[in-house]
């Protein structure tokens, strides 16, 4: 049995996905970390209300196979590193200015985004589909489509950056659905914003000038 209500959740969070960073990093062209401010708090209300709207008891969901969550997080994660570590460097950050972008751009970001991004759109189709309730077979298939929840997110999050209106959108498409993986196979949320988060942090240190992670990009 499809609970339906659920999936109409998809399209706002979508929206609200979109309109964030098309507005206020694209149209109002603000600084930054000011930006992110705007994004936490506009994504993060918007989960919360979620959460309360439709009576999500967290502790439930993110103590489901939790420790498999974490250790195929763990695992990603060290891809991503290597992945961020394989391309070039740009100008390091040093002092509080590091310390800053560690905690605002690399763990917040990373993981705010893990959670719009992935657990999201993953969240509301496992339970349209009462994906606990079904066997094996039943979830792959339920998992498939939550990864395509999962790719329209993340193509419409990006759309609202301007140099991601380019093929650089199948970069980030690719990445998100590479770091979706353990939220989807261990289906537990707290996977893919450890891979986020990861991977944030260690573009902050390697390449912080990035034109590819953390956007958006566009001169201070």
């Amino acid at each position: 049995m499809i609970t339906i209500k659920h999936l109409y959740w998809i399209i706002p969070g979508i929206m609200v996905a979109f309109l964030s960073s098309f507005i206020f990093a694209d149209l109002l062209d603000i600084p930054r970390d000011l930006y992110y401010l705007i994004y936490f708090v506009i994504i993060l209300s918007f989960l919360i209300f979620y959460i309360r709207k439709t009576n999500l008891h967290l502790k439930k969901w993110f103590s489901r196979r939790l420790v498999w969550g974490i250790i195929l997080g763990i695992i990603f994660a060290i891809l991503m590193i290597q992945n961020v570590l394989s391309r070039p460097e740009t100008a390091k950050l040093h002092g509080t200015a590091l310390f800053w972008a560690l905690v605002w751009r690399g763990l917040l970001y990373g993981t705010v985004d893990g959670l719009i991004l992935t657990v999201f759109p993953w969240v509301v189709t496992w339970r349209a589909f009462r994906a606990e309730e079904k066997n094996f077979l039943h979830k792959i298939g339920i998992g498939l489509i939550a990864a395509l929840f999962i790719l329209a997110m993340t193509t419409l999050y990006h759309l609202g950056y301007r140099d991601f209106r380019s093929p650089k959108i199948i970069q980030a498409n690719i990445g998100n659905t590479i770091m979706s993986v353990p939220t989807l196979l261990s289906a537990n949320p707290i996977g893919t914003p450890i891979v986020h988060a990861t991977l944030h942090i260690t573009a902050v240190l390697h390449s912080p000038e990035t034109d590819l992670f953390l956007p958006p990009h566009r001169p201070e």
